[in-house]
């Protein structure tokens, strides 16, 4: 039975492609470089800082990433969107009776999901530096697990959603079922060979395997 749903929080809850896309585009302005595609910025998801700066503008300079990063949180406050189906998931699950929390590699995440209004809908919210003092960053187990503690609930009756290899990695060094959304670069076939429990395209699909799962 499932008690506990975590979720990434990039590309899993919301679509924060835009924002990044226009901190990218605001660094190349300013450095007098071609303007990035969305199409383009999809590409990158999910991969390395450095190679996310090289993908999309040719070079990785740390100035660039303090450029991008001074920009970020006004353009994440204007841009980042909750996918169409993420507050009535959240909802409908909240109404079977689960635990909902957001586990992050951003080090504060409450504050982005504020400017959403989604904070309301978990039990919990974690990152890299809250609210268990600063925890090693996934794929390390340190947050789930802490987070787990805290709830007072186990690994198996726990899973994690998120769009990339590192959410799955996570997952199952924590011990707990990985659900892999194809928001991002990584298609069913990629979560199946990762090791995830199961693989989706969107978010609503949880509330039938959490029903699924509560019967079986």
């Amino acid at each position: 039975m499932i008690r506990l749903a975590v979720f990434d929080h990039d590309m899993t809850i919301v679509d924060s492609s835009y924002a990044i896309m226009a901190g990218f585009n605001y660094v190349a302005e300013h450095e007098g470089l071609p303007l990035v595609s969305h199409e383009l910025t999809m590409k990158y998801i999910a991969t390395p800082i450095p190679t996310f700066c090289e993908g999309l503008l040719g070079d990785y300079r740390p100035e660039w990433i303090r450029l991008y990063r001074s920009q970020s949180e006004r353009l994440e406050r204007e841009l980042i969107r909750p996918y169409p189906d993420t507050v009535e998931t959240l909802t409908r699950l909240h109404d079977m009776g689960v635990k909902l929390a957001v586990l992050s590699n951003r080090e504060h995440p409450a504050s982005v999901l504020r400017h959403t209004g989604l904070d309301v809908y978990f039990d919990a919210i974690v990152g890299a530096e809250e609210p268990y003092g600063k925890l090693a960053y996934k794929p390390d187990p340190a947050m789930m697990n802490a987070l787990m503690n805290h709830m007072n609930i186990p690994p198996s009756e726990t899973v994690y959603v998120g769009d990339a290899d590192i959410d799955i990695v996570t997952a199952i060094s924590a011990h707990v079922r990985g659900i892999g959304i194809t928001k991002g670069n990584f298609t069913h076939e990629d979560f199946r060979m990762l090791g995830a429990w199961k693989s989706i395209d969107t978010l609503s699909e949880i509330v039938g395997i959490v029903q699924k799962d509560a019967v079986s």
